[in-house]
């Protein structure tokens, strides 16, 4: 378990190490997650390049878990060593801040990963049985996998298939530009974000289209947006349709997950299809080549 952005607390960590042991697993906390740096980072940069960067050259690291996200993720991509993600890809699970390196994995290396459960929330607080069904048949290499939706989640309707992509709207908005931008023409863009009201959702949105990023989606699917437009629920769904309504793809709104943790896995780079008539979203083709152990 590592801590690349903020830190984390003992109290919430090592019961969620726990849950994980309780499978069977030997989950490694490493040194840095409870130490505090400029208020906000869990532990210099050195610390915590260090810690990822031995577990990705490490043939005994099977899978990296991450404790929360916060901000710090984006200091270290200019050191990670790429060459050992390539050489030795292993699944790498997280959100929030953890979006930059996932973005920076697929645009560097060209590995996927995993957006999804971290411990200081979903396996601290629980995931819901459906919801970790799903978190450890995906990571068994079990396709196809469907997860159902309902009517209320649909803004727009469509059937559509390509690749899937995204991740906190804000960190997708930072790395414009960077050699860590990345985006998948023809894919499905999902993504979340907390705390940002309405204004800032639509000038990150607006900066997308302008980059001409959204008219090469074939669908869009937005997580549950914790305190974002708090009190302008309306106006959020408006906007959705503003920006996704022309553009005759299916959009969804409001899907598990994002930073209410309980997280559904999301594949980065894996193809899935949508199908708003059935309710239903598939991932069609394995996720890993093996089991993680």
């Amino acid at each position: 378990m590592l801590s690349i952005a903020s830190p984390s607390t003992e109290e919430r960590i090592e019961p969620a190490a726990e849950t994980l042991r309780s499978r069977g697993f030997d989950v490694r906390v490493a040194p840095n997650s409870y130490a505090r740096t400029n208020g906000y980072l869990a532990g210099g940069d050195g610390a915590r390049l260090e810690s990822l960067n031995r577990a990705l050259r490490d043939d005994d690291v099977d899978a990296i878990f991450f404790a929360r996200g916060g901000y710090g993720a984006m200091r270290i991509l200019d050191r990670i060593d790429y060459a050992a993600i390539a050489r030795d890809p292993k699944p790498v699970v997280g959100y929030s801040d953890v979006t930059a390196l996932h973005q920076a994995m697929a645009s560097r290396a060209g590995v996927a990963s995993f957006h999804g459960p971290m411990l200081n929330t979903d396996f601290f607080e629980g995931l819901a049985p459906d919801v970790e069904e799903w978190f450890w048949a995906l990571l068994a290499g079990r396709a196809p996998m469907m997860w159902t939706f309902g009517e209320q989640n649909v803004l727009a309707e469509g059937v559509t298939e390509g690749h899937l992509f995204g991740g906190c709207l804000s960190l997708t908005a930072a790395l414009l530009g960077t050699p860590y931008d990345f985006w998948i023409d023809d894919g499905i863009w999902f993504w979340e974000d907390v705390a940002e009201p309405a204004y800032r959702i639509d000038r990150m949105l607006t900066t997308l289209r302008l980059s001409g990023r959204l008219a090469s989606l074939r669908g869009v699917i937005v997580g549950t947006l914790r305190e974002c437009g708090v009190g302008e629920r309306d106006e959020l769904e408006s906007l959705f349709v503003q920006f996704f309504g022309s553009l005759g793809i299916p959009v969804l709104y409001n899907m598990p997950f994002g930073h209410f943790g309980n997280n559904l896995l999301l594949p980065f780079g894996r193809n899935v299809r949508l199908d708003t008539r059935s309710c239903t979203m598939t991932v069609t083709e394995p996720v890993v080549e093996r089991e993680s152990r």
